[in-house]
């Protein structure tokens, strides 16, 4: 009975703390003070305070700044769960929309590539206009982008995407929710975590076979050519104090330091060295040259 009601106690803290940052919430950004925290969780801030330490102990990578804003979300949650000894912490601040983890960010990130695959998958294929652009364009990859493009609007699967996430986790929206996760998704685009042709790759595949009856070619990735360097050449950069893949302005460089130290006019007993240097340096520009 008394773990009952501790049990209560505690998921009326956690919806007292989600109340609050959905009051301070501007487009999903906020911060909870150790004071309004200590308030929330009904102990003395000294109390608080050492609760927090305590926890950082465990957390190498948390700063210190008088609270938790946004971009601590995750500590909060790891916070609360472990002072209010509640498991279902995450799921609550999803649904309060106040803050979103790396896991319902993953699916959503999926859903949204899913989303395309489908529809793209069920769409019926305009073979001239495809055949018109391949003919327009020197890439295949190129003219399926404007095709897909002239088809379809990438706000659409955005929106689409998100609405479904929303709808699916009951999280309310009116605290900026929707607007974060759109600029969200909207700064990945661009980037390899949610590149377009990735996405879309089986339906090139499949298109490019259904008009040109074979199956694409994939390219080849030009091979770096790596230059080896010779015993000779290590030697004689070893003698100018440079590292292997010196280029000639390195060489020049430590050749004139070299002429100026061993230089008869300054050292009485350099001309032996300075032959030397001449030597090896005119060797060593041939090599680095061929």
């Amino acid at each position: 009975m008394v773990q009952r009601v501790e049990t209560k106690k505690s998921k009326q803290i956690l919806h007292d703390v989600i109340f609050e940052l959905q009051n301070v919430s501007e487009s999903m950004l906020w911060f909870l003070s150790y004071d309004r925290l200590s308030e929330l969780l009904e102990i003395k801030k000294e109390e608080c305070l050492r609760k927090v330490y305590q926890f950082k102990s465990a957390k190498p990578q948390m700063t210190l700044s008088g609270g938790f804003h946004e971009v601590d979300g995750d500590l909060l949650i790891d916070f609360l769960a472990w002072s209010l000894e509640l498991d279902e912490v995450a799921e609550e601040f999803l649904r309060g929309g106040i803050f979103f983890s790396e896991r319902p960010l993953y699916e959503l990130r999926e859903s949204y590539k899913t989303l395309i695959q489908k529809t793209i998958a069920n769409h019926k294929l305009d073979r001239e206009l495809l055949l018109l652009l391949t003919a327009a364009t020197v890439d295949y990859d190129d003219a399926v982008d404007s095709y897909l493009m002239d088809k379809f609007e990438i706000d659409f699967f955005v929106r689409r995407s998100i609405h479904q996430f929303l709808e699916k986790f009951e999280i309310h929206p009116e605290y900026g929710a929707e607007e974060f996760l759109y600029e969200y998704l909207k700064s990945l685009i661009p980037t390899k975590i949610l590149n377009f042709r990735d996405i879309t790759r089986e339906f090139r595949d499949r298109t490019y076979y259904e008009l040109y009856g074979r199956f694409r070619e994939t390219k080849k990735k030009k091979k770096k050519i790596v230059k080896t360097v010779s015993d000779e050449v290590k030697d004689l950069l070893a003698f100018f104090d440079l590292e292997p893949g010196a280029g000639i302005t390195d060489v020049k460089k430590k050749f004139k330091e070299l002429l100026k130290k061993y230089h008869p006019d300054i050292n009485k007993k350099g001309e032996e060295m300075t032959k030397r240097i001449i030597l090896k340096y005119n060797r060593l520009v041939e090599l680095i040259g061929n």
